[in-house]
């Protein structure tokens, strides 16, 4: 099945990213400016696994009715071919990601994820493995390569040997992890070489951006992870910068609206523990866009409990709510605390 949409243009994509891209995530953005897709968490693929039920319901849930993709992990032919003819029986699932840049160390130690970037003969195999089992759209998410984007050819080479359908290229090593410019000439380099899409991802920060980007690159779209979760309009801004529109510039009130419906979506769970501090996670990004000095980063980071943590978010967000979010992220401000590979 091609890629559902061309060559040209831009598609968006909501990255997947580890404990957070659930279904209530994904209905964030069905409200405040939905992408064309989102993917899903990944499913480990190995000899016992399994199809996680809140992983399903995030792909069932189909946000705004827009395809979710499914994402597997995994280096073992037969069972990774297994688990796609057991997904294909889902026909609501269409779309099926093979994980090939999880930088995080505990994934890339276990040779799965960004650590398949060492060896281009077993990506050959397991995309030969999923294409003989898997009927729907197929694409790769990797990264330039995993000590040197100079292995990146090579790696590109092994994926379009049984071509999947697109490619998303996080144009960072997997050594890197989310330090350092993502280097976007190597994206270019794969639309010249390939006869599929390409989706650009990497520090995709705003529409201007993501211009800036489609400009350089002629790609066939972007993916946006942890900005989006900084800046959950950041897909309607896209649109409308494309549509040559006004582009909507959220202020400190909206934010303090997006956060409320973050913290309801982890109240509504139960049984969270310490659910300031999953909020935490969440506002080490929405803070680099509050005030150039960092000062709600660090008190918020030093609010104990959920109650006096909105307290905070009330006094920097509500004190004057007309106030202009940021753009894009205040320099030398940083997400911290070792979130480097929320991103799968």
């Amino acid at each position: 099945m091609p890629a559902p949409f061309s060559k040209s243009g831009c598609a968006t994509f909501l990255a997947p990213m580890q404990d957070i891209s659930d279904a209530p995530f994904m209905a964030i953005f069905a409200d405040f400016g939905s992408p064309d897709f989102y993917v899903a968490e990944y499913f480990r693929i190995h000899e016992y696994y399994e199809f996680e039920a809140s992983i399903m319901r995030a792909i069932m849930s189909r946000p705004c009715g827009r395809p979710v993709c499914a994402q597997f992990i995994g280096e073992d032919e037969f069972y990774m071919a297994k688990a796609a003819a057991q997904l294909g029986k889902y026909p609501e699932i269409t779309m099926l990601d093979l994980n090939l840049g999880c930088p995080a160390p505990k994934i890339y130690r276990k040779n799965v994820g960004g650590g398949l970037l060492r060896n281009p003969d077993k990506i050959k195999s397991l995309m030969r493995a999923l294409r003989s089992e898997w009927g729907g759209c197929l694409s790769v998410k990797m990264r330039l390569g995993f000590e040197s984007a100079l292995e990146f050819p090579k790696l590109l080479d092994a994926v379009l040997e049984n071509p999947p359908d697109f490619i998303t290229v996080h144009a960072r090593t997997v050594r890197q992890l989310y330090r350092g410019a993502p280097d976007y000439k190597y994206i270019a380099y794969a639309v010249k070489h390939s006869d599929i899409p390409i989706i650009a991802n990497g520090d995709i920060v705003s529409c201007g951006r993501v211009r800036e980007v489609l400009d350089s690159t002629s790609c066939a779209g972007v993916m946006c992870g942890r900005q989006a979760v900084r800046n959950p309009w950041i897909f309607r801004q896209i649109k409308e910068m494309l549509e040559g529109s006004d582009i909507f510039r959220p202020t400190l009130g909206d934010v303090r609206l997006y956060i409320d419906r973050l913290s309801r979506n982890i109240l509504a769970k139960g049984g969270v523990l310490h659910a300031d501090s999953v909020l935490k996670k969440f506002l080490n990004f929405v803070g680099l866009g509050v005030d150039p000095r960092g000062e709600f980063l660090y008190c918020m980071r030093r609010a104990r409990g959920m109650s006096e943590l909105l307290k905070v978010c009330d006094a920097f967000l509500l004190r004057d709510p007309s106030i202009p979010f940021a753009d894009t992220p205040y320099p030398g401000l940083c997400s911290r605390p070792n979130h480097e590979a929320i991103c799968q």
